[in-house]
This record gives structure tokens, sequence and C-alpha cells, in this order.
């Protein structure tokens, strides 16, 4: 989807004193200078796209070390003569600034509203301003300082703890019994700690770091006065709901805790009692008197959220059932009273619909607006709320709403139905929980009367959780009465001890001590299924990246964060606890993991659900594009952060694993990505893929990130796969590009490191055209060659959908493949806002740290971020993989010094079709000097001129112009010692002729570490005088998976072709002469061909330019019989062909053949051999020899037998018996037992000893 978006321009302009003054002058886009049409000016950003808001914004770079504030000093105004509708409360905005450190830069970031409402209401626009940079400390204070905490060790740090659960609010019982069950050996020192049952604030704020405090406790010890045996103690819990009050509405409601339905309290005896103590009885006579009380009501679902996103949830469905009911208990009503009815409705319908609700009578109505069925960029429902009044008569209040459908499609929607009803206050023998709205008020004194009590009940004044207070209170002749001050509305409750409640869990808790563990580099938040792999990560970054590394469980996280209630600002504020904490940046926190899948439904425990560690959702979910999920929200720290405001200032990856096996997997993948077990020069190749729609922008914006690669950093070798340069096809369900399909599958598996996409997608493939599917990717076979995937499309890699896996999920986890990490989407995005936020990221791909470090994936995300303005846009792009892993980039450099024994500063031969060439070069550190304990293999990369490919306009618009370079003239390996290598080639006959720039790629490695390097002022054209002629082909040998293999052996679906060339003048791979590629044609089962060209995957042998190997990945072929022609030519347009037969058996069951030994007739020793369909994987092998009468003589084992390739060989065998005899001439057979994972299989075939 592509939409018009502002793009921010930040710009950047050293200063040279701290009193130098700046000015800047908005320039606004518009017609009229007094109305905004286009609120648009260059330095504009959009913090709340839901506002109209617009801001100025400016990166700033700082000379120093420091940290700095901004001072306005003037300021401008001008009228602004249009209704403005966004809700605007600003007279004198102010601004607001970041100090951020970008790599090896320190930056001011700051931001500045840029329309007001003046002190007489009218709207004004910004004009201009003048500031000066002042540094921290210096006249006045940074905000983002003003809170500042400091470690401290846990409450749960020592002693014994019992953590319990309640579902409800109310006063609860714990026995003495209870506490010599939960294991107390002194009960008598029991304390409670808790902190209620409210979800925690998303903003941050100061309070948000407080830990568990003690909840007021009341102890009952009998008349012995010791706390024993049939003892008790009393403690007031909330639970999960608390009520809240909207001052737009003037209305109440009971709001659900967001992510538990059970709110937890901690019980220890190892430290001080909290005892409750009386509340103070107000001297003054009170103003005023109540035997009443408000119920508040709320029926409020959360079965249903309409787009899987988003904290907005809906219950009641109004379609084939269009009335619902809803009754009220009013015990003891106030008679007359008035009762308000809170109600919030949604509707899909593509006209008008309304809502009625009645009680005894229609009491009104909700009209709700229409919305676009089918366009997934409107609202999906209209929603509307409204507050009804009423007289209560009677016990019970029935209140009925019904969905007016005005046609079958329209179908309704209940959000909440919140009743407040007053009533006589009168105790019910059970526990009475009441408040007076009336009470409330400066100065107030309120006198309170409960009817039908007795005296054993007692009042606590509970309008605080860890602040609950008895009340002294008077009985007489069945009445309670007390007096308080109510300068606030104030919440009682009235109960027997007898009637208290029970905890509904309970379970002992490990001391921790998270808060006083000091400082970490890593934080991993895992959940604790995963916690032995998030241990194992943790332990490879301690040995490999040098970082100090924390691991905690969720529980641990929520148990000194959020009171032990799951919340997802827990986690969050562990970060900012530690953020806060630091006095450097070396304390501060850099990376956060969180380890486990997520869920857009955080709170229910449905069958698949994926919670497993808590997402931040967006307020609201009625909306496709303003919904979202981001994990950006726990590296917001700074004060006035919060919800998806701000700039991150940690790097947050997400591992989305679900089950322990996928855990598994995917630390095994980073340990081999870390350990670089296949080092080659996949890790010089960015791959930039481009999508047809939209005018081109798609491919546009791909070859301008490629541009950006190839002219700042030429050392490494881009491939553009852009769909219009392929030809289209149409089948019964579209159009698609098989060979788009062919070449993105082709670039992963050969390795890359980085693949980019831009383009449309969703869930599950990319582009209308489907070019990659999830069969795609489990057919990938790179585990040791993982690219960095960026998916600059929509909601590809969305991860919170429990329903389904997305296809970006799949790159990340499936084991044999895929990615090391993913830049992706997770939610619907605008194409413009993509492009920059794509573009920032390429920038910084190659950036380095003030230490001249390569950043990790992390530090990459988080700038790209910062660079890519405030919108929400760059909320749904979410890192999927390792915030701390750093790709492979290489140590050293490459130079070339000579070439044909011309030094590289004076000017070279042209390279010239048929002339031989020697190359000479160094491996170099950053200062040019030679590395001379360097020792291992370089490859070398001879590329042609750039050619230019104009696309097909396969959907009939305007064709694209791009340049490739993809013709490669030589490719091969030379040995590297001491630091330096020789090369020699032939350069091939089929070149360009024409004179231009080639480009000479080389990449080396010692075996650990690896070098990169470029010479791209090289001349390629003409042709040359050749010292010799050849006119013989190449000699061709054709195998599968390894050099065993025979013609007309088996394989399993996916075989690794295997091409042996070799030729005196080496082979030509150009691809620029017609019909003079290196192919491979496979004919199917069936009997149609498909050729596939192997220019790219070939590469010569170390040394020697006239021997090499072309390797490639068939993946999911049929059962059947194939056979695979290969043509090769060499550089003289010499030609030879090779043919090999073989057949696919499937690999969903062994299967063994072609058991046979060599020699036979057998005289000492002989060698035993096999064919089976599997490889990559372990066998057990019992090989037994029977003479002619059937009798055991002899036998074999052989355990755990890790195969490479389909033909098992040899096994020896010396011709003895069991005893060590040697066997009498005749005939004997042998017969051998084949186990794997996949099954069983036994194989027989004769011998003949001599």
């Amino acid at each position: 989807m592509r939409a018009v978006f502002f793009i921010i321009l930040l710009t950047t302009q050293a200063f040279g004193g701290f009193t130098q003054e700046f000015h800047r002058i908005l320039d606004w886009i518009d017609t009229d200078p007094e109305s905004i049409n286009c609120l648009w000016f260059n330095g504009e950003d959009f913090p709340d796209p839901t506002s109209k808001v617009p801001y100025y914004t400016e990166l700033i770079p700082l000379p120093y070390s420091k940290e700095y504030r901004i001072e306005i000093t003037q300021i401008k105004w001008g009228k602004l003569n249009r209704d403005f509708d966004s809700s605007i409360a600003l007279v004198e905005p102010n601004s607001t600034t970041k100090n951020l450190k970008l790599g090896a830069n320190r930056l001011l970031l700051f931001s500045i509203p840029a329309i007001r409402k003046n002190a007489s209401g009218s709207t004004e626009k910004l004009l201009s301003f003048s500031f000066r940079i002042v540094p921290i400390g210096s006249q006045g204070k940074n905000s983002e300082n003003e809170f500042r905490t400091t470690l401290s060790n846990s409450t749960l740090a020592s002693g014994k703890w019992v953590k319990v659960g309640v579902q409800k609010s109310g006063i609860y019982r714990i026995s003495y019994e209870d506490l010599q069950r939960y294991g107390f050996s002194n009960p008598e020192n029991i304390s409670i700690w808790g902190i209620g049952g409210k979800s925690l604030p998303l903003m941050n704020t100061q309070s948000n770091l407080n830990e568990i405090a003690p909840i007021p406790i009341q102890i009952s010890k009998g008349a012995d006065g010791i706390f024993n045996q049939g003892d008790y103690i009393l403690f007031y819990a909330q639970g999960p709901e608390t009520l809240t009050y909207n001052e737009t509405y003037n209305a109440w409601k009971w709001e659900k805790h967001g992510y538990t339905k059970t709110i937890y309290y901690f019980l220890t005896t190892s430290k001080p009692q909290s005892f409750i103590d009386f509340a103070e009885t107000p001297t003054e006579t009170e103003n005023y008197a109540t035997d009443a009380f408000d119920q508040v009501t709320t029926f409020e679902s959360n079965d249903t959220n309409l787009v899987k996103s988003g904290r907005e949830w809906f219950g009641e469905i109004f379609d084939i059932k269009t009335t619902y009911g809803f009754n009220v208990s009013t015990p003891l009503p106030v008679n007359n009273s008035t009762y308000k009815v809170w109600v919030r409705v949604a509707a899909r319908s593509s006209s008008t619909s309304t809502f009625t609700l009645t009680n005894n009578g229609i009491l009104g109505s909700i009209t709700l607006s229409s919305v676009i069925i089918g366009d997934e960029l409107a609202n999906v429902v209209s929603v509307n709320e409204k507050v009804f009044s009423g007289n209560t008569i009677g016990q019970n209040l029935t209140f009925d709403l019904t969905y007016n459908k005005p046609n079958s499609g329209s179908v309704g929607f209940l959000d909440f139905i919140s009743t407040q009803t007053r009533h006589s206050l009168s105790y019910n023998n059970a526990q009475l929980i009441f408040r007076d709205f009336q009470s409330a008020g400066t100065g107030k004194i309120t006198k309170f009367s409960i009817s039908n009590a007795n005296n054993s009940v007692q009042v606590w004044d509970i309008t605080k959780i860890n602040e609950a207070k008895k009340i002294n209170t008077s009985y007489s002749n069945g009445t309670i009465k007390f007096k308080q001050s109510t300068d606030t509305i104030k919440t009682f409750i009235a109960f027997e001890p007898d009637k208290a409640f029970s905890v509904t869990s309970y379970a002992p808790v490990a001391n921790q001590n998270i808060r006083g563990s000091g400082f970490f580099d890593y934080f991993i938040v895992t959940h604790p299924s995963f916690k032995s792999y998030a241990e194992e990560l943790a332990q490879l970054h301690q040995q490999r990246s040098n970082f100090s590394v924390a691991v905690y469980t969720t529980d641990e996280v929520y148990n000194e964060f959020s009171g032990g209630n799951p919340d997802v600002a827990a986690i969050r504020n562990m970060m900012r606890y530690f953020y806060k904490a630091a006095t450097s940046d070396d304390d501060k926190p850099k990376y956060l993991l969180l380890f486990g899948d997520g869920s857009f439904d955080n709170l229910s425990n449905k069958p698949g659900n994926t919670n497993y560690v808590l997402t931040y959702q967006s307020p609201r979910s009625i909306n496709r594009v303003e919904s979202f999920v981001s994990d950006d929200f726990f590296g917001l720290l700074d004060d006035n952060e919060g919800e998806a405001s701000g700039y991150i200032d940690i790097g947050i990856g997400r591992l989305p694993v679900s089950s322990p096996e996928q855990a598994s997997n995917l630390i095994a993948k980073i340990k081999s990505y870390m350990e670089n077990e296949d080092i080659d020069d996949w890790q010089s190749k960015l791959v930039f893929i481009g999508d047809d729609e939209d005018g081109n922008v798609h491919m546009q914006d791909a070859n301008t990130l490629a541009k950006y690669i190839e002219t700042n950093y030429p050392a490494y070798n881009i491939q553009k796969i852009f769909f219009d340069a392929y030809q289209q096809e149409v089948v019964s369900g579209g159009q698609r590009y098989p060979d788009v399909t062919n070449a993105i599958n082709s670039a992963v598996n050969n390795g890359a490191l980085l693949v980019n996409y831009t383009g449309h997608g969703n869930e599950r493939w990319l582009a209308h055209e489907k070019v990659l599917m999830l069969n795609d990717v489990l057919g990938w076979k790179n585990a040791k060659r993982l690219p960095l995937f960026v998916t600059a499309t929509c909601e590809f890699s969305r991860f919170d959908d429990y329903h389904m896996t997305s296809t970006g999920e799949w790159i990340l986890i499936t084991p044999k493949g895929g990615a090391i990490a993913l830049l992706s989407t997770t939610r619907l995005v605008y194409s413009s806002p993509n492009f920059t936020l794509n573009y920032n990221f390429i920038q910084q791909l190659f950036k380095t740290d003030t230490n001249g470090n390569n950043l990790r994936l992390g530090d990459l995300v988080r700038i790209t971020k910062i660079l890519s303005g405030t919108g929400y846009n760059k909320r749904n792009f979410t890192l999927l993989g390792d915030p701390a892993l750093m790709l492979k980039y290489p140590t050293f450099k490459i130079k070339v010094s000579h070439i044909n024994e011309r030094p590289e500063s004076e000017p070279a031969d042209t390279l010239k079709a048929l002339n031989k060439v020697n190359i000479k070069g160094a491996i170099t550190d950053n200062l040019g000097t030679t590395v001379e304990d360097f020792n291992g293999t370089v490859l070398v990369t001879i590329y042609d001129k750039e050619r230019e490919i104009t696309t097909l306009a396969n959907d009939g618009g305007t064709p694209m112009t791009f340049k490739s370079r993809d013709n490669i003239i030589f490719k091969g390996k030379a040995t590297v010692s001491q630091g330096t290598f020789s090369i020699d080639f032939t350069v091939p006959k089929d070149i360009n002729f024409s004179y231009g720039h080639g480009k000479i790629s080389l990449f080396a490695t010692d075996g650990t570490q690896t070098a990169l390097g470029v010479h791209d002022s090289i001349v390629v054209g003409g042709i040359g005088n050749p010292e010799s002629i050849d006119s013989e082909g190449p000699i061709i040998k054709i195998y599968l998976n390894d050099t065993k293999f025979t013609n007309g052996g088996i394989c399993n679906s996916n075989p690794l072709l295997l091409v042996y060339l070799s030729d005196a003048s080496g082979i030509n791979t150009t691809g620029t002469g017609i019909g003079h590629d290196l192919t491979a044609t496979i004919t199917y089962p069936a009997g149609n061909s498909e050729t596939f060209n192997l220019n790219n995957f070939y590469k010569a042998n170390t040394d020697d330019y006239t021997q090499g190997i072309a390797t490639y990945q068939f993946t999911d072929l049929n059962p059947g019989t194939y056979t695979i022609e290969v043509k090769a030519w060499d550089a003289f347009n010499n030609s030879n062909t090779g043919t090999i037969l073989f057949r696919v058996i499937g690999d969903d069951k062994l299967v063994v053949s072609n058991f046979y030994c060599i020699p036979n007739p057998v005289k000492d020793n002989t060698q035993f051999y096999f064919e089976t369909n599997t490889n990559e994987t372990c066998l057990d092998i019992k090989l037994e020899i029977f003479n002619i009468n059937g009798s055991k003589v002899a036998e074999l084992f052989k355990k755990g037998i890790y195969t490479e390739g389909y033909r098992i060989g040899p096994l020896e065998w010396n011709g003895c018996n069991s005893n060590g005899a040697k066997l009498a001439k005749g005939i004997y057979f042998a017969r051998i037992h084949v186990t794997s994972v996949q099954g069983e299989q036994v194989a027989t075939t004769k011998i003949v000893i001599l």
C-alpha cells in the first residue's frame, strides 16, 4: 500500500560556541500565507499521526561528549485563518530535547510544536524562532534528567516468600494452618506485600519504578494472645478490576487488568510487619450525612478483537441475535434516584445504523456512521458512546440493547455497558464495598450510616491499597455510624471476619535480586520454558562479545517490577530502572532481547495462544493502519516518553519462539552464525528485490538503495531482482513471476549478507504475484549462509497472531535455512516512510562506532528509527532476531597491488579477451599496512562492465531502466601467504568487446578473520593476442551431493548438483555470448525440461584457474527418474556436454538400494557400498554374512554414521568370520540392516570368496 506521507527532513549544522544563537524560519508551503491547506514545511514531523499538529524537528551534531539542551530565545507566530479540528490546549508550547548517540556521533534532537492556541483562543502557526544550545547544568535543568534512581537490593532478595493469588477485591483471611502449609515456621511474623490490581501506567512516571510495598494486616490471636492454631490474619486485596472515572462522559466503569485475571500478593516472615491502624476521626462536626452509596456495574466481555491488534476489545455480537438484555441487581434502591447508563458500541455497516437502549421504555439511541466495506485503510467499524439516565424503580434494572440493522450485512458490537445506581447503605451479611460520589468535596466531613448491621461488622478505609485503615465506628440498634473527612472520594468496606474470602492459589517464590544485581550490557527476558536456551545465548555473548549479560524470566521481572502481576510495563520499567540509575554511558543498558513469541491477546489462555512474552499493543483496534504492535515500547526510557512516543534508547529484538524445539533450533543458528562456520564471499553480497506495482516506485526505491551501496561501499556486490525485468506469466490464480521466485530462492540458498525487499506483501507471501511463499522458505538449505532480511512491506512478519505463523517468522525459525534476523513489518505500512526508514538503515549498515567497531543489529535499528522521525509507521518495523548480534563484517581490507606486473598506481593494461592476466595484491589494515600474519585464501571475482537493463512493462506501464553488474569474467581462489597473493586467469572470448570499467572483487579469509576489497578502475574490452590456441572443450564430471554418487543412483527430493570442470584455458562464465552459458538442463519424469544458468555458481580451484566446480541446489523434486545435461564452454568458446541419470525417492521413509561390494570375488578384503534416499542424517548399520546354508558366519556394526551424500561406504570387511578366521572359499550372502529416523530397511547381495 502507498499513501502520501510527509518525510522528515533532518537538518544538521555544527555550532561553534555555547553563546551562538541560531535562527530558523519555517518555510510553510502554502499559497495563502494565513491558512494551511497541507500542513507542510521542511523539518516537519508528526509525533502523533492521529493529530494534525505538526512539529518542527531537527538533529544537531554536538562537538563534545556532554549533554545539552535547547533554550528558545525568540519566537514569532502568525495567524492561521482556518478551523483546526485537533484538540490543541497549547498556549506557550515548550520545546523538547533528547541527547542521542548514533554510532560515533553525538546529536541533539529537539522538537517544537508548530501550531498553538494563543491566550485569546486563536490558532496560530509558528513562523520563526531563535535558540541557543546550552550545556546541561547551565542556567537550567534538563527535563529528561529530572528523575534519577539508584540501585538497591530487591525486597525479595532474602527470606522465605510465598505468592498468593486473588480474583476479586475484598477482605481475605489466611489462617495459621494455611501459613504452616505454606512452609512458614514462624507464622506470627507474617507480613503481606503487593501493589494492587491496576495495570501499570504505559507512560513513564517516577512511581513506575516502585516495587512491592507492605499491605496492612489485622491479626486475630484468640484469647491466649498467641498466634497459633485457629488464629488468622485479615488483609484487603484488590482484584483485577479497578474503578475509573471518565471526565468527558462524567461516568464510571470497572476497568479490567489488561494482562492477568489473578492479582498476586507476597507473604513473608522475614520483613517488618505492617499492622492496620485506626483512621483519624475528624473532630469537626459533619457537614454532610449519608445513608446511601453509589454502585457501579460494568458489563464487558472482551471476547473479540476486530483486527487482532490493539487494546480495544468487544463482547456481544449483534448479527443473527440483535437484542441482548443486561440485568443490574439493585438491592434497596434509593427510590426515584437517578441512574446512569454509559454505553459504548460499534457497527460495521455500509449505511448509517443505530442502537436503541430500553428500560421500561426507550431511553434513547446511539447513531453510528457507515464504514467503507472492503477498504483496508478505512475503519472496520464505526464507534460511538453515550450516557443515558433514568429513575430507579424496584429491586432490579433490566436494560435491553438492540441493534437496528439497516441491511443484512450490518453487524453490531458491544464494547461495554456501565451503570451507576444509588442504594441504601445496608449491610447484607456479605462484604460490602461502598463509596458515595456525592460526599466528595473540599472541606467535606461526611457521616456515614450503615443499617442492618451487627456489632461484629468492621469498616475499613480501602481507598489506597497500601494504606488501609480501620474505622472507628459506633453501633446501635443494627446501625453503624462513623465520620470521615472526604475531600476526595473514599472507598470503604464493611465486613465480618468470618465472611472473609480465601486466596485462590499459592506458590513458593525463590529469592531474587534483579534490582541489586548491578549493571549489564545485555538483558534477556525469557519465558521460563526457554530459560536454558536464553542462558546458552547469554554465554555465547559473554564469551564472544565480551558482554555482561543478565537473563531473567518473565515471572522474575513481574515479581520485582509489577507486584508479581503480568504487565507489559514491568519489562519496560526494569530497563528504565537501570537506565535511570546509570551514571555513565558504560553503565546504561545497551540491548534487550525478548525471548519468546507474543500475542495480540495478552490476557486469555485460549488453546494455542502464544503470549509467552507480553506485547505492547496500541490503544486503537478499529483501523488496521492505526493499530499496531511495537517492541519499541520497551526502549522508550526517558521521562515523558512511553506508549509509542519518543526515541528508543536501547537496541531491542525478539525471538518469536513458541516451543523448546524452536528455541533450540534458533540458538543453534545464532551460534553457527557467530562461529562463522561457512566463510565465503556470500558475506560480501547484498540482494535488493523490487516489486513492479505502483508505477515502478518499489523497483525505483530498491534501485536507490542499491546505488547507495554501489557508490559508497563498492567492495560489496549487488544482485538486483526487479520483478519487471523478468517475464510475467498468467495462470489460473493470477499473475506469477516463476523466474523471480527461482532467483530469490537461489540467492538465499547461495547466501548473502543482506536480502532487502521493497513492495507489497502480507503475512503469507510477498507481492501480489506470490513470489515468495512458505513452501519456498521451508525448502531453503542455507543454514550456514544466513542473511539479514529487511522487508519494507505490509505485515510480512506479524508475530502476534497466534492463529497463524507468518512467513516472516518462518524465515527466522526454520532450522535448515532462512535468515539470521529480520527487520520486518508487523502491520500495514505506507511506502514513503518505509523507504525513508529503509534508506536510513542502508546508510547505517556499514557505519562504525567511536571505537571503529561495526554496529550490532540493535544499534542499527535504534539509530535507523531515530533518524526516521516520530511517526507511528516506524513502530510497525520489528527486529526479529538477536539485537546484540553483529553481521559478518570484514576485519581487514584487500588492495590490488599489481595487474600484469604493473603497479596499481600506474595505468593498468586493459583486460582483453583471450589474454592471460595476473593479479597481485595484499591484505591490509585500515592504515594500508600489509597484515603479514594473514595466511589463507582469497576469492577473486572479475566482473565485466555494467549492463543497462530495460524492464518489460509486464503490467502495461512505463518500462524502467537500471544498471546491473552481473556478468562474471572469472571467479577463482588463490593462496594468501604472509598477507600477499597472486592469481592467474584467461579472459574469455565472450566478454563485451566495448571498453568500459570492470570490477575486481576480492574476499579473503584465514579461517577466522575476513578481508574485503575492490578495484573498480580496471578497463575491460577488446580482443587480445593469446599465447596459445585451445581447441578442446572442457572435461565435465557430474555428481549429486558428493563424488561417490554413481550414474543411475537414488537421492531424495533436494539433491545438490556438483559439476567438476577442467580446461587448459579456463571456463567461460561471462554470460554475454549468446548460447555460451554454463548450463544444466534437467529433464523431468514427464519428459519436460528446464535449463538453469550456472555462470554465477562456478568457482575455479585455488591457485588453478583451469579447474573448478559449479554447485546448484535443486529443491522439491517429485519422485521419478531424471536426467541432467551440463553444457560448458571454455575461454576460447569450445564446448562439451556431460549427462547424469538419477532417481528421486520420496524421503518420507527410508529406501536402501544398489547394495554391493568391491572387489567381488573377494580374495582378502572387500568394501561394501549402498545407496539411500537420505543425506545429512545419522544411520545405524548392521552387516551380516551368511553361508550358503543360511548360517550367520560374520557380523559388523556401525553406529551413528553421519551421511553427507546418497552413496554410503566403504564399509570394510576382511573376509573373516566372527572368530577372526578366514572363511573357506565359496558362495556367501551379505545382508545389511540400515536404521534412521525414517525407519529401517534391509538389502542383500551375493559374495564369492576365492
